[in-house]
């Protein structure tokens, strides 16, 4: 048989945990948990790589076949050093995420999260182990800023989930009126990284914001 490509496919779950908080410098902030998987036929796998003194990782993606090997294709994608909490490597804008007022079609927020390393915390239809974890030899992410290496995954059936609570997990919602607004989330924006489709790599919720009071009125499509 011919050999072919084993291709991941990223795909956004609906948004959850919302909740409004407010900060102690007065912002009212949106938060919530955003989950992105992977239901291709392939594992989603990148690699980073700098030189001693560079800041950032340029990147490549490994791409695995169905005779078990495996090719590697740069990408456009960089990867730093989160020292946010998280003190490992992130793929930076790998996750997108924009609230529409539904009334007018204005954009009235982004996500403050830039940052994103993925690895296999979240079963999505799998029955294999994780494979890419924090535990691994050497781990999902890397562990130092000293890292001249690093590489991150998302093995087929399983997901990534940053949960509501984490560092910059949120939208700023600072003097929005009540109403109804839609909260999209999307992986891979820019088509940095090979899939076997592209279409579906959004979700989306539409919300009803009251005061201090978020609820879920409406779901659009998910992975």
């Amino acid at each position: 048989a011919a050999v072919s490509d084993q291709l991941p496919d990223l795909g956004m779950a609906h948004p959850k945990d919302l909740k409004i908080a407010k900060t102690s410098d007065g912002r009212k902030l949106l938060r919530f948990s955003s989950i992105v998987v992977n239901v291709g036929a392939g594992p989603f796998e990148v690699h980073g790589e700098r030189a001693a003194g560079a800041s950032t990782m340029t990147t490549q993606q490994r791409i695995f076949d169905s005779a078990g090997g495996s090719r590697n294709v740069p990408t456009a994608a960089i990867m730093y050093f989160g020292g946010d909490g998280h003190n490992h490597w992130h793929v930076q804008d790998l996750e997108d995420f924009e609230l529409i007022r539904l009334d007018n079609g204005h954009l009235v927020g982004t996500g403050a999260k830039h940052g994103f390393c993925f690895y296999d915390n979240y079963r999505y239809g799998s029955s294999s182990p994780a494979y890419y974890t924090r535990q691994t030899s050497p781990p999902a992410c890397g562990t130092s800023s000293s890292n001249l290496q690093t590489f991150m995954g998302s093995s087929v059936g399983w997901g990534d989930i940053y949960n509501w609570n984490l560092p910059d997990q949120y939208i700023d919602i600072t003097g929005l009126t009540s109403g109804r607004y839609r909260l999209w989330a999307t992986a891979d924006a820019d088509n940095w990284f090979v899939e076997s489709n592209d279409s579906n790599n959004f979700s989306w919720i539409d919300i009803q914001l009251k005061s201090n009071r978020v609820s879920i009125v409406a779901y659009g499509p998910s992975a």
